[in-house]
């Protein structure tokens, strides 16, 4: 039996090169472009992780050294379901250290996300004096404030550096099974609490628009 042999021209080669090429491309840009959804996250697989030390003045300029601005410093954040309660969303925030109380600053803590074209969020503050209750709910459109919200129950879990927001999904626009929460972003800041002498402004953020890794969450019951 003759051994059959295969001969490639250079201008066959360099065709055959310029496709795969062209479909590695191809597939670098479906990945970059499409969102990443992540069917429900955790600490090891969140839909945030942020890069750290990166703490900015006003969110703008960069403060060295970053060590007095470690509470505010987001680490990630992760959303998640418990089969036994359907009707609750768990929302997570890590910081690289988390103080409860803070010592002299309103500290601030929000994930936002956006599900039917409207605008959610979960937040809390811990002062001086220790944390308000964490609270969650629907933004107006122009991001000012609550068009309506509640009372969450959750924790506060400084020696993990976790805050966790357990909502109640009628709260937040009843998200159903298979739909997608989109837009998920976390931030955190400090201000002067209300009442000192110096104005309560935002001095000190830390916004996820830099964040390593961002997903969209697929609601699971």
């Amino acid at each position: 039996m003759k051994r059959l042999s295969i001969v490639y021209s250079s201008g066959g080669i360099r065709k055959m090169k310029t496709k795969i090429v062209g479909i590695f491309v191809c597939m670098l840009l479906i990945t970059t472009i499409l969102p990443l959804t992540a069917s429900a996250g955790d600490e090891n697989n969140p839909e945030i992780k942020d890069k750290t030390r990166d703490v900015k003045l006003f969110g703008l300029f960069p403060l060295f050294p970053q060590f007095p601005f470690r509470y505010i410093d987001i680490v990630s954040a992760w959303i998640y379901e418990e089969e036994n309660n359907p009707e609750y969303l768990y929302m997570s925030l890590k910081v690289m250290d988390l103080k409860n109380p803070t010592q002299k600053y309103d500290a601030i803590y929000v994930i936002d996300w956006r599900y039917k074209s409207n605008s959610y969020s979960a937040a809390t503050h811990i002062f001086p004096t220790g944390p308000w209750p964490l609270y969650a709910g629907q933004w107006d459109e122009q991001g000012n404030d609550y068009v309506n919200s509640v009372i969450c129950d959750g924790d506060i879990d400084s020696s993990n550096h976790i805050i966790t927001w357990i909502i109640p999904k009628n709260a937040i626009g009843n998200p159903s099974k298979g739909s997608t929460i989109t837009n998920i972003a976390a931030l955190t800041d400090l201000r002067y609490p209300e009442g000192s002498v110096i104005p309560s402004v935002d001095l000190f953020k830390d916004l996820t628009w830099n964040a390593l890794v961002m997903k969209d969450y697929q609601i699971q019951y």
